[in-house]
C-alpha cells in the first residue's frame, strides 16, 4: 500500500481506500455478508467500496463506523476553532471564499516545491 497524496490519480486513491478497507476488515476476521447485515448495504456495494470503485460517501461512514473506524474520519479532518483565516477583513466568519485575485496568488503559493 502506498501512501494518498497529491501525486495520485483519484481512481489511485478510490483504489488504496478500497484495499485499505478490505485489509481492515479482514483484520478484524469480518466476512462481507456480516457487513452487509450490519450496514443494510448489498454485498455488491461493499466489494465495489473495496475493489476501488466510486460510492457513495454514505457508504464509507457506513462500512467505517461497523469496523469502528469513525474516528480516522475525525483524524483526516478535525473540528477546529475558527483561525484568522476563517474571518473576513471585518472581523466577521467567512461565508464563501476569497476573490479570483486572491485565489490566483493561493495556488501559485501551492505550486511551489516543498522544502525538505
Amino acid at each position: 500500500m502506498s501512501a494518498i497524496g497529491n501525486h495520485l490519480t483519484n481512481d489511485e486513491i478510490l483504489s488504496e481506500i478500497g484495499g485499505r478497507l478490505r485489509a481492515r476488515r479482514l483484520e478484524r476476521d469480518l466476512t462481507v455478508e456480516f457487513m452487509s447485515e450490519q450496514t443494510g448495504l448489498n454485498r455488491k456495494t461493499i466489494l465495489d467500496a473495496e475493489n476501488g470503485r466510486d460510492v457513495r460517501f454514505s457508504t464509507l461512514i457506513k462500512l467505517l463506523r461497523v469496523m469502528n473506524l469513525l474516528g480516522a474520519l475525525d483524524a483526516a479532518l478535525p473540528d477546529t476553532l475558527p483561525g484568522n483565516e476563517a474571518f473576513s477583513s471585518r472581523g466577521r466568519l467567512r461565508q464563501r471564499a476569497s476573490s479570483a485575485s486572491r485565489r490566483k496568488q493561493d495556488k501559485r503559493l501551492l505550486l511551489l516545491p516543498a522544502k525538505d
